[in-house]
């Protein structure tokens, strides 16, 4: 189960540069808004909708769009023959909006309910956005209680800037 769910958080949704900060109200609410609708398309198992907002270079670890549907599918199917799933997906405010060679970059956190036999584990992590189109589209990268340092051996173009909190273990609650 703990590596089914590390699978489905990292998927979730995985810097040099010459970074320039910008108030993440220019492009909160489309940050917030994209993420939503990525978490909505977890919990309705919508994979087609939710690959849309996986990183390229995810996809590419993944096998490419479609191995990625095939792995969040199986993978959701053993978390519920198991007694689990996905319960709700919420996302908080944005960060500062860095400005990069690359693109737009920001975190945000995330919060996922997970149905567990017995309750339900709440895990608390950080996202990071990015976006190569000026801030119309965003990509989303789970840290899964991952380091910058180690994300940016995943992914290079994240910015040194980015801040991604320690990562906290889930909190179990029982019925």
């Amino acid at each position: 189960m703990k590596q089914i769910t590390q699978f489905l958080l990292f998927t979730l949704f995985a810097g040099t540069c010459f970074a320039q900060a910008q108030p993440a109200s220019d492009y909160g609410q489309t940050i917030k808004k994209q993420a939503e609708t990525m978490g909505q398309s977890l919990l309705k198992k919508d994979f087609n909708t939710f690959v849309q907002f996986a990183h390229p270079s995810i996809l590419t670890m993944a096998g490419g769009k479609q191995k990625m549907i095939e792995g969040l599918t199986q993978g959701m199917k053993a978390m519920e023959t198991q007694g689990g799933g996905i319960l709700n997906v919420a996302v908080g405010e944005p960060s500062t909006i860095l400005t990069t060679k690359d693109g737009l970059q920001c975190t945000l956190p995330q919060v996922i309910d997970l149905k567990v036999p017995n309750g339900k584990l709440v895990s608390k992590s950080t996202l990071i956005a990015v976006s190569t189109d000026k801030g119309s589209n965003w990509y989303f990268i789970d840290t899964s209680g991952k380091d910058l340092a180690t994300m940016q051996k995943v992914i290079p173009s994240l910015s040194s800037e980015l801040v991604i909190p320690p990562a906290e273990e889930p909190k179990f609650q029982s019925n």
